[in-house]
């Protein structure tokens, strides 16, 4: 089976007490340092919460760059000043936890300037209810925590190093 899909951890930063939360599965300073991005067709940011530090964001896009022209996806549930970001993505992965995002996930979803041509993808937990939005959103809802957190098939997890710690 080819590890084919990284997903890189940026940091373990985050502003949410989430009751299933992944990271607490795992050892997340154990995790191996990636250095070679170039043997993944896809990329995928995550964290903790990566818009807690979008200049971490900017600079391990930069890292990636430097190495290959993959797609790199983010994964956040908070939406605020993604839109400055977006012109650096091929897509993004936006999860509402509460039905408290959803203002935030809207006034993002209406504002939004870099949308065209993007991945995007919405995760709706069930607590969140029912979230209207622009049709080019591909939405899953009646999300639920996985125990254990298993990576999907084909992924691999790995950190990244940022110049400073958040």
């Amino acid at each position: 089976m080819t590890k084919d899909k990284l997903r890189l951890l940026l940091f373990d930063d985050c502003n949410r007490n989430c009751p299933g939360c992944c990271n607490r599965d795992w050892d997340l300073q154990a995790l191996p340092l990636c250095q070679d991005y170039t043997p993944y067709r896809l990329i995928m940011l995550t964290g903790g919460e990566p818009m807690l530090y979008p200049e971490i964001i900017r600079e391990a896009i930069a890292a990636i760059r430097r190495q290959t022209n993959v797609p790199i996806y983010l994964y956040t549930a908070m939406p605020e000043q993604l839109d400055a970001l977006m012109p650096l993505l091929d897509g993004v992965t936006v999860t509402l936890h509460t039905p408290e995002d959803i203002p935030v996930f809207q006034s993002f979803d209406r504002t939004a300037q870099n949308l065209t041509g993007k991945s995007l993808r919405l995760n709706v937990f069930d607590e969140v209810g029912t979230v209207i939005c622009r049709p080019e959103w591909q939405v899953k809802d009646h999300m639920r925590w996985i125990p254990n957190c298993p990576l999907p098939e084909g992924e691999v997890l790995m950190r990244y190093q940022p110049s400073k710690n958040p």
